[in-house]
């Protein structure tokens, strides 16, 4: 009995923290979608000032990433040392016209509990990376 332990012990550790590491990298890819759709659904609404002209999104109060990692909480919800960046672009966030492109892209960085130790290929950590498009209204 111990023998067998001794050869599959490591088997099934890797195969739980393998379970365990992969995991959180889907749950962090999906909390990086959700926070990158809300993120540019938030630059597309139609929105307006005190005077009723309408607000570009690239002078929105909050910005676009500020509204993502403060007020949505991305960066509470997210492990300190994933570092996430939240970049906005394309045509409608500059021009604000309805129709052109609001484009959010959201980076940050899955550093491996054990499996980047155990595995020399899979490196220490992984860059996950989200973009999302939407249409000005």
């Amino acid at each position: 009995m111990t023998v067998e332990f001794a050869i599959l012990g490591p088997l099934f550790l890797l195969l739980v923290f393998g379970i365990v590491d992969f995991g959180h990298a889907f749950y962090m890819r999906h909390l990086i979608t959700n926070a990158c759709r809300e993120g540019a659904r938030y630059g597309v609404k139609f929105q307006t000032d005190n005077l009723g002209a309408h607000i570009k999104p690239v002078n929105l109060s909050p910005t676009i990433p500020d509204y993502v990692l403060n007020t949505w909480g991305l960066s509470a919800m997210l492990p300190t040392d994933a570092n996430p960046q939240v970049t906005p672009g394309g045509l409608g966030y500059t021009s604000g016209t309805a129709g052109d492109d609001v484009t959010v892209t959201i980076t940050a960085r899955k550093n491996w509990f054990v499996l980047g130790l155990l595995i020399p290929t899979l490196g220490s950590y992984k860059d996950l990376s989200v973009t999302t498009d939407m249409k000005v209204e």
